[in-house]
């Protein structure tokens, strides 16, 4: 398991950032289908095979964006730009977390708290630096 300092969950912000421009529109466009799919009932439909098969397409590329981002100790919470990493603070495990449009890491919160519990890094001297720090 992967723990970042802020400095480092900060220098990965631009690539988060671009990485969730081009994954954003894909999931909008797959939850429209999902919902044009679950309002159908004639499951026989050629139409809806079509409409299926770019959802199933969509999802694995939204799978294949975000697993390289996993693959580097990174939590997605949310296909849409949630992010979090896991941090030391002082010596409690915690995330750092970041949204999509938010210009740098600014917020974190306990490991049961989620999303809700965000709370403002005062000071990132509060977290543990890495050995990539």
């Amino acid at each position: 398991m992967r723990y970042f300092s802020v400095e480092e969950a900060n220098r990965l912000v631009p690539l988060l950032t671009r990485t969730f421009e081009r994954v954003r529109p894909w999931v909008d466009r797959a939850e429209q289908l999902a919902d044009a799919l679950g309002s159908k009932e004639s499951a026989a439909d050629a139409h809806l095979n079509t409409l299926r098969e770019e959802r199933d397409a969509l999802l694995e590329r939204i799978r294949g964006e975000l697993l390289q981002l996993q693959e580097m100790g990174l939590e997605i919470k949310g296909a849409d730009g949630l992010v979090d990493f896991r941090a030391h603070r002082g010596d409690d495990p915690v995330y750092l977390c970041w949204r999509f449009g938010e210009p740098s890491v600014t917020h974190w919160h306990e490991l049961q708290d989620g999303f809700a519990g965000r709370r403002p890094i005062d000071s990132p001297d509060e977290f543990a630096p890495t050995y990539l720090s």
